[in-house]
């Protein structure tokens, strides 16, 4: 067989700049005869294009953020002619959130295989409709975080109403004591004298 069918070709997508290279050794292990173009911001084209486990670079403007509207068509489609075996998102954090937008880049491919991994090297198996729930979900948390400081913000607002209301309804039907001046207790002679 010819050495190019049996060649893993890989995207990696770099969105995260610290475990690029941990992921790139990882996959040349995985993969040892594979291919791997990277996508990256127009700034680091340069020291992503020397680094000699990558073997292609694509581009994104530096002013976007990465996502599939960003990126173009145009540029997926040519993403999709280069027909990856496997996609790869790189996260900084260990849950993947907040990187949602990647992984619907790196399923916009079109790659047989699409993988998100953390900076602890393990990895989790994607696809359109988990990128879909993540993106959701990370698009309603702000929402849901909002509706609960609403919410927070409304009760205390109702909760001093009352308390300003109770105090108002003491002031004006509350009856007044009567003003009593206690008595003194009697010393322990007086009570010696009264009982003698």
């Amino acid at each position: 067989m010819d050495t190019q069918e049996n060649q893993m070709n890989i995207l990696v997508i770099r969105s995260a700049t610290r475990i690029l290279n941990q992921t790139l050794l990882s996959l040349r292990e995985e993969f040892p005869n594979c291919r791997i173009t990277v996508l990256a911001p127009q700034s680091a084209q340069e020291a992503v294009a020397q680094d000699p486990l990558v073997d292609e670079v694509f581009t994104v403007p530096d002013q976007r953020r990465m996502t599939v509207s960003s990126y173009g068509m145009a540029n997926i489609a040519r993403l999709r002619e280069k027909k990856f075996d496997l996609a790869v998102s790189l996260y900084n954090i260990d849950h993947g959130l907040g990187y949602a937008n990647i992984d619907r880049l790196a399923c916009a491919a079109k790659a047989k295989e699409v993988r998100g991994y953390n900076p602890r090297g393990t990895f989790v198996q994607l696809d359109p409709a988990k990128a879909m729930r993540k993106s959701i979900m990370e698009k309603t948390t702000f929402f849901w975080l909002s509706v609960n400081y609403a919410a927070t913000a409304l009760l205390c607002f109702i909760i001093t109403l009352a308390l300003i209301g109770e105090w108002g309804f003491r002031k004006l039907f509350g009856k007044k004591a009567p003003s009593v001046v206690p008595k003194p207790y009697p010393s322990v002679q007086e009570s010696n004298k009264a009982t003698a």
